[in-house]
């Protein structure tokens, strides 16, 4: 069944709401991003502890197991992701996001019976379908909800929410294992009741999803038309420019979340081993920095909010790009990740962090057709991907040979292109001011 459309769409506050969506259904939005990207992340964020306090798995070599198993989660979401965007448009968003909710709660729940064998990597293929849903349902739904006036301000609280929670969850993830070890439970057994804990969790957004989303889709293609027919739309849309920006800024954004998740957390834990500590206390120790990472990126989001409706999104892209290659590189050479400074270093890697993230959902939100948006965003889900693939094998293996801080000064690397992407891309799609105001253009084309 397909959403209700209305004449005009409600306003909640300073968001106005696309026809057809309820005040319910935007406030069920605004939980459900609270949950997601935070649940995803702790795939990432306990992958030290398992490494090192249930899998023994040897200093030297857990880079590039980490970039073996973010390569593998990623397989779900190139061959699903287009196809997942595409099912969207016809069957509704809510059901696969909720389906998404609960195949994470799944693999969190087996998580802790995995061995160092493929047992390892099959659980990594299971909560990365999972995950692949998540992803792209939250960017379709986020893309669905706002009127054009209000996009921007939608991706800055959604974003915003996103931070939230990855600072609540991750700080609730790192501190875990260090509570039930204080209650007896030994390091491994602490680590088994950190997943079930977490896959418990899960199932709060799932029910937020299935019972406050919109029914359907707001607009879909003719029902006759198969799955593959609607993929190619997505693929088709990248003639455009601005939607081949919009798809590289997916491969950097993606693989920015993923490098901070991935080899974070296990380059403290392998810094607080060389100083003496547990991996439970590295990790513990470790939660503040990252918690100040997703603070900073969090409030950063409510600052954008008040601009980025009012200029061109191209060139707010190139600018967030310059943040965050100059944070990321900065952050990449800290020799010693436990002294003060890293805070200082934390706060501007948030500030690039979330700029490029919320340029690239407010571009791919504007451009995408809306008959195909499922379609089309599936795409750019896709392009995420690859980013996370490419950035997973360079990260971990200079993680291994080089330093581990090696990942984020790949990031740096890769965000300096999308910057230059982005300018040059401003410099062949910008009118004169002149012809735009006398054309009522929107500022932000």
């Amino acid at each position: 069944m397909d959403a209700p459309h209305g004449p005009a769409g409600k306003k909640v506050g300073i968001w106005e709401l696309s026809p057809g969506i309820e005040r319910s259904n935007f406030f069920s939005l605004l939980g459900a991003a609270f949950f997601s990207i935070g649940l995803l992340t702790l795939v990432g964020n306990l992958r030290p502890y398992l490494f090192n306090s249930m899998l023994n798995i040897p200093d030297d070599i857990q880079g590039r197991v980490s970039a073996g198993m973010d390569v593998v989660s990623e397989i779900p979401a190139l061959l699903l992701s287009g196809l997942v965007g595409a099912a969207s448009d016809k069957l509704g968003r809510r059901s696969i996001y909720a389906l998404g909710f609960l195949i994470l709660s799944v693999g969190y729940l087996l998580f802790p019976f995995v061995g160092y064998d493929w047992t390892l990597y099959a659980m990594v293929f299971v909560t990365a379908c999972g995950a692949s849903l998540i992803a792209a349902m939250l960017s379709t739904v986020i893309a669905d909800y706002p009127r054009e006036s209000s996009r921007g301000k939608l991706v800055g609280i959604c974003f915003f929410l996103n931070g939230l929670g990855v600072a609540t969850l991750v700080g609730l993830a790192a501190q875990l294992p260090k509570f039930y070890q204080a209650q007896g439970l030994s390091a491994y057994d602490a680590g088994r009741y950190a997943y079930w804990t977490v896959a418990a969790i899960c199932l709060v957004p799932m029910v937020v999803v299935m019972r406050g989303l919109a029914r359907g889709s707001p607009a879909r293609l003719e029902d006759r038309a198969p799955l593959l027919a609607t993929l190619k739309v997505g693929l088709a849309a990248a003639r455009d420019i601005k939607i081949r920006l919009a798809y590289l800024s997916a491969a950097v954004s993606r693989a920015s979340l993923s490098i901070i998740s991935a080899f974070f957390f296990l380059w403290m834990v392998q810094a607080g081993k060389d100083q003496g500590m547990t991996p439970a206390e590295a990790l513990s120790r470790s939660g503040g920095i990252f918690v100040a990472i997703q603070i900073t990126a969090t409030f950063w989001a409510i600052i954008v909010i008040s601009f980025i409706d009012r200029i061109n999104r191209v060139l707010t892209m190139a600018v967030g790009a310059a943040l965050a290659s100059a944070s990321y590189t900065i952050f990449g050479l800290v020799d010693d990740p436990f002294q003060p400074v890293m805070y200082a270093a934390a706060v501007f890697l948030g500030i690039g962090e979330m700029s490029g993230i919320l340029a690239s959902q407010a571009l791919i939100g504007q451009v995408a057709p809306v008959q195909a948006r499922g379609a089309v965003i599936g795409v750019f889900t896709l392009c995420g991907s690859a980013g996370i693939f490419l950035a997973a094998v360079v990260g971990g293996s200079l993680f291994d040979v080089w330093r581990p801080s090696a990942p984020y000064v790949v990031m740096g690397a890769t965000s300096a292109v999308l910057c230059l992407a982005a300018t040059w891309t401003w410099l062949q799609t910008r009118r004169p001011s002149g012809v735009a105001l006398a054309a009522g253009a929107d500022p932000t084309a």
